[in-house]
């Protein structure tokens, strides 16, 4: 396998966790101590550590809970699913949160937690705009209702007002959306009176299009939020969406990306960018779409901008130096590589490009040392750059090793 000619297998698609970390299989149902033998053949992976998380969360063992979220967003800077779990979680924690929220009577000594919280998930949602809502139904203990007389007042009362709440939590998209819908026109007349339709109907009823993957109808809703908010026409509302008119552009940007819209994407998130150069994901996001269309210069530039305004960012560093190797410039990325290495000692991609890195510069010692420390944090899901790394390990042993 030839260093001078191979490049990073990474090619980091929108909305898509870098080196394969997306939602997988809830796991949280199992057995406590099943998954704790996962995690400890494999405590590097950060989305075990979240499936032990919401297990943790299940029985309500919330300090347990709060340190392995904490510690799977450390692994993978990345992971938008565990951001709008540490969101949720307060709320789980002590149920009237919300109501107190809602009439302005948080006590004192939560005060700093809903703020966190807050922070959180517009991390979760300016991370991936399409991140995964399954943690709802571990926060909210949804389960399947049954109803032994469907024309009860308490059947109606539930499939008007909460069922949707349920469909969104066992990731039921397209029936959420179509029951969000029909909320809104029985409750609100929304056809004759579009805006006394509340904020959060339009944001879950928009997340669950996007999810349904019916873009159009979501880029509608998002438009009307990011409308009313230049506007100031925000009203109370019984569900706090804890976001602003920036998160709604970057979200609408993220809309028409994947509806394969690349120019008005490309208009947005630069409109995005306008308003806040720290959106990091904006810059990388318009980067996947240069990368997409060849230009590769053009991409180089947005990694640079991401990695220049989120110097305490590894995921940034990393794939700034991604594309400074991809691009031929391979000593320019060994700065970025260590830069991520020291942020984030745990974060094992950075080991194995800085091992490649110095490896085509000649400085095989160095090379094994990088690729040997990948080996040991690297977690089962990157299995093909391990058995590339311990290729690579055979080739550059001494000879009386071989």
């Amino acid at each position: 396998m030839s260093t001078t000619t191979q490049r990073f297998p990474l090619a980091v698609p929108a909305f898509v966790l870098a080196l394969g970390l997306v939602a997988g299989p809830l796991l949280a149902q199992g057995d406590i101590k099943e998954l704790e033998a996962l995690v400890r053949s494999d405590s590097n992976d950060a989305q075990l550590q979240y499936q032990l998380a919401l297990a943790h969360w299940r029985r309500h063992h919330w300090p347990q809970v709060d340190s392995l979220l904490r510690l799977a967003i450390r692994l993978e800077p990345r992971f938008a699913e565990g951001y709008l779990a540490l969101y949720y979680l307060p709320y789980s924690r002590r149920s009237s949160l919300f109501t107190e929220e809602q009439r302005g009577r948080v006590p004192d000594s939560w005060q700093p937690i809903v703020e966190e919280a807050h922070g959180f998930y517009k991390l979760a949602f300016r991370t991936d705009p399409l991140v995964n809502q399954r943690v709802i139904a571990v926060a909210f203990d949804i389960k399947e209702p049954r109803f032994n007389d469907f024309t009860s007042p308490e059947y109606q009362i539930y499939e008007r007002y909460y069922a949707w709440l349920v469909d969104l939590g066992l990731g039921r998209y397209g029936s959420a959306r179509e029951r969000l819908a029909r909320l809104a026109e029985r409750q609100f007349d929304e056809v004759k009176q579009p805006q006394k339709v509340p904020d959060y109907i339009l944001w879950y009823r928009g997340l669950a299009a996007a999810h349904s993957r019916n873009y159009g109808a979501a880029i509608t809703d998002f438009q009307a939020l990011l409308d009313r908010t230049l506007k100031q026409q925000q009203r109370d509302e019984v569900v706090h969406v804890p976001l602003r008119d920036n998160e709604y552009r970057f979200m609408l940007a993220a809309l028409h990306h994947v509806a394969g819209h690349a120019d008005q994407a490309i208009s947005l998130y630069q409109e995005a960018l306008e308003h806040d150069l720290g959106l990091v994901m904006a810059h990388t996001y318009l980067a996947g779409i240069y990368e997409e269309s060849g230009k590769t210069e053009a991409a180089l530039v947005e990694r640079r901008r991401a990695a220049e305004v989120s110097v305490d960012d590894p995921a940034a560093q990393f794939d700034y130096a991604v594309s400074l190797f991809n691009g031929q410039h391979t000593a320019e990325a060994e700065e970025p590589l260590r830069r991520a290495i020291s942020l984030n000692p745990r974060y094992a991609p950075p080991r194995y490009l800085l091992g490649r890195v110095v490896e085509e510069l000649g400085r095989r010692d160095e090379a094994r040392e990088q690729y040997t420390q990948f080996l040991a944090l690297a977690p089962q899901r990157l299995r093909d750059l391990a058995a590339d790394a311990k290729q690579r390990l055979n080739t550059l042993a001494p000879d009386e090793r071989r």
